[in-house]
């Protein structure tokens, strides 16, 4: 009669374990996380032992990390329930303007680097208000900002774009140099840091909290409680084309170059990888941390298939497909959850 309580299933050794498989399948970035781990294991294979190494690795990076930059922004609006298309002209514009100043006005490269970011959110307001307050759906005010951004950064770079590189200058080593003993460059530990901000606001702050619920049949329960959506939605707004901008600056800073068409694809390649990391295009559900996860994802297809020999027109068609397969994973998953009783992880969830 002594002793702890007998239980099914293996005791409390299997409580805990069933409680650990909950968790697990309850985390959105368990997926993704899975998904990377299975396509290194592939390129691993087929490069001959070639792709986990130094180089392929400070290759990866370098394509992850501004897109996942964009991406960490665009999921953070998709949860409230909107898109940006703009993004990837407000990465190409922020460092026209950063490398314009410093090259041809003699700015100091910090208040450049300021004054590009403070332009970006800028943007991002615009684009708020087109929403919130013009009424126009987000998909389309966005592409409209595409445009317009496209022909003001092609009239600000004229047949020379800004191109420093010979500056040396301890902003631009900080912002975009090479990271000591390690393959990566500085953008990618912003993109780490940024992403690990973001998700803990999501996860441990009423803002966080507001944010799912304006993604939520476009934010009518959430106004009926009180929650600020339209703040809320302004914000992310601004926060989406801010985190576009520091992208743009960042790979600037890396490469001492702007580019007009740097970035063509981001807008797309960001919804890519917020839904491969797990974020819902029907807003309320996603993860930050998962959304990194989509963007190495990404940069590990774009290295793979260089390094295997695949003519690079495939990629476009691998990105979308895995789009597919992602979608439709998501809302299996998310029935899934709703029939084992299983709450997604509420912090980014």
């Amino acid at each position: 009669m002594s002793g702890a309580p007998e239980t099914k299933g293996g005791g409390v050794h299997g409580i805990s374990a069933r409680r650990l498989l909950r968790w697990i399948v309850g985390r959105p970035e368990a997926g993704p996380f899975v998904g990377a781990m299975a396509l290194a294991i592939a390129f691993q294979l087929l490069s001959d032992g070639k792709f986990l190494t130094s180089e392929q690795m400070s290759s990866l990076t370098s394509f992850a990390a501004p897109v996942g930059l964009v991406s960490l922004g665009v999921a953070v609006l998709m949860i409230s329930g909107e898109f940006d298309l703009s993004v990837a002209q407000t990465f190409a514009l922020s460092p026209i303007i950063m490398g314009s100043l410093v090259a041809d006005r003699g700015v100091p490269v910090l208040a450049a680097f300021a004054i590009a970011l403070l332009v970006a959110m800028g943007i991002g307001a615009v684009n708020g208000l087109l929403v919130i307050v013009g009424g126009i759906p987000s998909f389309i005010a966005t592409l409209g900002m595409l445009f317009v951004l496209t022909t003001v950064s092609l009239e600000l770079a004229g047949i020379s774009p800004p191109d420093l590189p010979g500056l040396e200058d301890r902003t631009l080593s900080i912002l975009g140099g090479p990271v000591a003993g390690t393959p990566f460059a500085a953008p990618f530990v912003w993109l780490l840091v940024c992403g690990i901000v973001l998700a803990g606001i999501l996860a441990s702050t009423p803002y966080g909290n507001w944010t799912r619920a304006a993604g939520q049949r476009r934010g009518l329960a959430a106004r009926a409680m009180g929650v600020p959506v339209n703040r809320v939605k302004m914000t992310n707004f601004i926060l989406c084309a801010f985190t576009a901008g520091l992208a743009g600056c960042l790979e600037f800073a890396n490469f001492r170059r702007a580019e007009v068409h740097a970035g063509d694809d981001y807008n797309l390649l960001a919804i890519v990888a917020a839904v491969i990391g797990g974020t819902s295009l029907f807003g309320v559900r996603g993860t930050l941390i998962g959304t990194i996860i989509g963007a190495v994802i990404l940069g590990a297809l774009n290295t793979g298939l260089v390094l295997t020999e695949v003519d690079q027109i495939y990629y476009t068609g691998v990105v979308g497909l895995i789009l597919l397969i992602a979608a439709v994973v998501n809302s299996r998953v998310e029935r899934a959850q709703r029939g084992l009783g299983v709450v997604s992880y509420g912090g980014e969830a």
